[in-house]
């Protein structure tokens, strides 16, 4: 064989190769319908996943799908059975929890898993109370205002609580077992008026808060060492006014969304900026006052403006759709925080607003505490706390999908937890 032979077929074999090797766009998405249903005990209904249509070529069918339910391949008998052709089939009785989730996992696009919700008993709670901390407004032990809720790697509670510029940890049973940092001021390490408090997969703790100079990131080991700061106040690219949220994508990466500068900055696990996106406006892919961010297992990310609205954009900051559109006088208004589970499910914390003032009331006359969501912006229920009224404070979601409630009422602050029924 001639030289010129053996590089044409090189050529042949290394094509593919280069093809298949470069970054898929971010134009190359998929979607799964439908993307909620309601079924009785042994119903059926077939889900499919649709590549969408890209620069000169048409919309398909995925062909290349694996189906999940609940993260079993398959499914099983209690939460029900999918085939290779999307077919779900629902188990003979309701199951506890009655929500289930469908996972269609293909190749391709930037956002390889897709998901839908199955409801079953869908005129029954979602969730109930099982535990509940209060203390009294006037005589509080330790609270001041909370505001905020995570969990460390140990499975307790973290809640920054900004006007008594501290970060508590508590156990979920409501043990306090004391403070992070090193007491309130503007010195590394000292905690000051902070409003977020995040945990990475590794076991760090970042709070973010309000120091008149300096970083306004500081990032502390489980034990409570200071390891490092980040984002200095200002205006400038990589700086900070007032963050509200912090969320960690799949490559460690930190995005910190600003209410007032009105953007996301990306940062490395170090603290290194890398870029932001965002700004403030009317129009779909800007915002107002945006206050919550949660990354979903695409590297999806959701934001929440204050004032109404939930987006979805990609990693980049392109935008996707936006829901939960504030709709006055029953609709939501204010959505302080958001959160999400690792089916890709967003969980907002509202005020509701009846007209200017008033408050969303379910059928039980409660107030909404949280609204629920899934990845492809379907309502799927809402909860009420069982404090009468307060403020939009926030909500965390454990591995489990335990729901952790922090809130500050006129009577009483602390916290509740619900299970999944």
């Amino acid at each position: 064989m001639s030289m010129g032979a053996n590089w044409f077929f090189a050529f042949l074999f290394l094509v593919p190769c280069l093809l298949n090797a470069q970054e898929i766009p971010n134009h190359a998405r998929a979607s799964i319908h439908p993307s909620l249903v309601k079924l009785d005990p042994g119903e059926t209904a077939t889900f499919k996943v649709i590549k969408k249509a890209t620069p000169g070529q048409a919309a398909r069918l995925a062909t290349d799908v694996k189906w999940f339910v609940n993260d079993v391949q398959g499914g099983s008998k209690e939460y029900g059975l999918i085939d290779q052709q999307g077919v779900y089939t629902a188990p003979a009785t309701i199951p506890s929890p009655h929500e289930i989730h469908i996972m269609g996992q293909t190749t391709g696009v930037r956002n390889t898993r897709l998901f839908a919700t199955v409801l079953m008993a869908p005129d029954q709670p979602l969730y109930e109370m099982v535990f509940e901390y209060t203390e009294p407004v006037n005589d509080s032990e330790h609270f001041t205002n909370p505001h905020c809720i995570a969990m460390d790697k140990a499975g307790n509670l973290l809640i920054a609580d900004y006007d008594g510029s501290r970060v508590l940890r508590f156990t979920p049973d409501g043990k306090y077992l004391g403070d992070l940092g090193k007491g309130i001021g503007q010195a590394p390490g000292q905690i000051y008026l902070p409003r977020v408090v995040a945990v990475d997969r590794f076991g760090e703790i970042y709070i973010s808060d309000q120091k008149n100079f300096g970083n306004r990131v500081q990032v502390f080991s489980h034990e409570g060492e200071l390891l490092r700061t980040f984002g200095p106040k200002g205006t400038d690219p990589g700086e900070i006014l007032r963050s509200h949220g912090i969320a960690f994508d799949s490559q460690d990466r930190v995005l910190i969304v600003d209410i007032d500068n009105m953007i996301v900055n990306i940062y490395t696990r170090q603290g290194e900026f890398i870029k932001s996106w965002g700004q403030d406006g009317p129009y779909l892919p800007d915002f107002n006052a945006p206050h919550g961010i949660y990354i979903d297992p695409n590297d999806d990310v959701f934001t929440s403006s204050y004032y109404g609205v939930l987006k979805k954009f990609d990693i980049d900051g392109h935008f996707l759709f936006q829901f939960f559109d504030s709709e006055p006088p029953e609709g939501s208004v204010y959505i302080h925080s958001i959160s999400g589970d690792h089916w890709g499910n967003v969980y907002a914390m509202v005020r509701g607003s009846r007209g200017y003032g008033g408050e969303v009331e379910v059928t039980t006359g409660k107030v909404v505490s949280m609204e629920k969501f899934n990845n492809n912006g379907d309502f799927i229920g809402a909860l009420s706390l069982a404090v009468k009224a307060h403020a939009e404070n926030w909500i965390y979601v454990d591995e489990k999908d335990w729901l952790y409630f922090i809130y500050r009422s006129g009577e009483t602050m602390g916290f509740e937890i619900f299970k999944p029924l």
